[in-house]
């Protein structure tokens, strides 16, 4: 049977501090069982939601997340991308049922006067704009830019998600425009979640991909060995687009 322990017994450091996070915010006790000497158990449920958490002690001692579920109205469901989106399911069940309804994608403000962009920024938008204008006749691919604090943000939204591509001025040629160094570019399916891992670097590939378009802006497609291809993908768009004004 499992052993039930006291709020007053010692527990390992994370599974202490998820437990008073997840009461601070739901309001509820979560119930932990130490299921046998290797494993922690948490378990929270609403009248619509419940979680369970599991730990297990490595042969070092150290206690590791094992295993986790989320079931909604008694369906399992997708895990919760972190706490904050677990609150959000928390709070509103329904939205994992709404289109978009756990959208990550900023809300940006396009450019009014498309002219008053710096010129190389301009033509990318252009470029990528006549692109997508190829590829679809009923006005599916919507390409915009929007001035950020950083830059400008050229975004590319189709019937498989969005794409945001993150222009900055270049530091070392003065006059010129590039991708930022980091975070150069963002992926989002169509229900608004982050998927920029799963194309390793190549902002190429996920035009092709998500839009059939074959326009990126000065990156390279990836080549060669797949190790020297991920060597350094930062190296390889900071080498790559920088464009002029």
């Amino acid at each position: 049977m499992p052993k039930y322990l006291p709020q007053t017994d010692f527990l390992p450091k994370q599974i202490a501090e998820l437990r008073n996070r997840l009461k601070n915010e739901t309001r509820q006790s979560a119930d932990i069982h130490r299921t046998s000497p290797q494993h922690y158990r948490l378990a929270l449920a609403s009248e619509r939601v419940a979680l369970t958490v599991t730990w297990r002690r490595n042969h070092r001692g150290a206690w590791k997340w094992n295993h986790s579920t989320l079931t909604v109205d008694g369906t399992p469901r997708e895990l919760a991308r972190d706490f904050k989106d677990f609150m959000h399911i928390w709070n509103d069940p329904d939205v994992l049922s709404r289109p978009g309804g756990r959208s990550e994608v900023p809300t940006l403000t396009p450019i009014n006067d498309e002219t008053q962009l710096p010129h190389a920024v301009r033509q990318i938008l252009d470029r990528i704009r006549n692109a997508a204008e190829r590829k679809t006749d009923n006005g599916t691919i919507d390409v915009l830019a929007a001035a950020t604090d950083a830059g400008y943000t050229i975004q590319v939204t189709g019937p498989k998600g969005t794409v945001h591509m993150h222009y900055v001025p270049c530091r070392h040629t003065p006059g010129s425009w590039t991708l930022a160094a980091r975070h150069a570019f963002q992926i989002y399916d169509t229900n608004g979640m982050e998927r920029t891992k799963r194309f390793a670097g190549s902002l190429a590939a996920a035009l092709a991909d998500m839009f059939g378009i074959n326009a990126a802006p000065a990156v390279p497609l990836r080549t060669g060995h797949e190790r020297q291809a991920s060597k350094s993908n930062a190296v390889l768009v900071r080498r790559h687009s920088v464009i002029r004004v």
